[in-house]
């Protein structure tokens, strides 16, 4: 009995484990996704700088290790200050000095949130809404906010709008969307 109960919280621990690194991967793909698509688009209009803007602003959303995280948050800070978006690019300033940065990075934000902070203003509207809980359409890059139909790859449990429902999923690349499926399995009695 005893050793049953032992395997079977091992391989729980296992499992959970998996599921851990899929989620970290998908995080990571999924916003580096977005970010070789926002460094190929186009520059020349103001609607190609907004959806350049609002890709930064989604990265930032990605469940990134911290270091990685100030990188995403110094890219969308100075984007937004760029397309004079003060209020959103102050905030994104704040996220990155609360994480620590070195002396440098560190400077540089302050002076961009100092600028910000005395002119508080967003100057363009953005499909972006910091303080609405999203998850990301992982085809579109586009929010999807809490309450709104949601799709997801049975796999790597990446999300997507309903219009996408039964396409490969874009992270994995591996499961069909919105398929209901017994998800990860990682040894044979798992589901017993």
């Amino acid at each position: 009995s005893s050793v049953s109960t032992q395997s079977t919280g091992e391989s729980k621990e296992a499992l959970n484990e998996a599921q851990q690194l899929v989620g970290i991967c998908r995080e990571y793909v999924l916003g580096l996704q977005m970010e070789i698509t926002r460094k190929d688009l186009p520059r020349r209009t103001v609607d190609d700088q907004i959806r350049i803007c609002e890709l930064a602003a989604y990265f930032t959303h990605c469940n990134l290790q911290p270091v990685h995280l100030i990188l995403v948050l110094r890219s969308a800070a100075q984007l937004f200050y760029k397309l004079k978006n003060f209020k959103t690019a102050a905030s994104f300033a704040r996220r990155l000095l609360d994480l620590g940065p070195k002396q440098d990075l560190a400077t540089t934000m302050r002076k961009i949130l100092a600028v910000c902070e005395k002119n508080p203003v967003d100057e363009h509207k953005l499909q972006y809404d910091q303080h609405n809980p999203f998850v990301l359409c992982a085809r579109s890059y586009l929010p999807i906010y809490r309450g709104k139909a949601v799709e997801k790859c049975p796999l790597c449990t990446a999300s997507y709008l309903p219009e996408h429902k039964g396409t490969v999923c874009s992270v994995c690349k591996v499961s069909e969307v919105g398929r209901e499926t017994m998800g990860l399995r990682i040894f044979p009695g798992q589901f017993r």
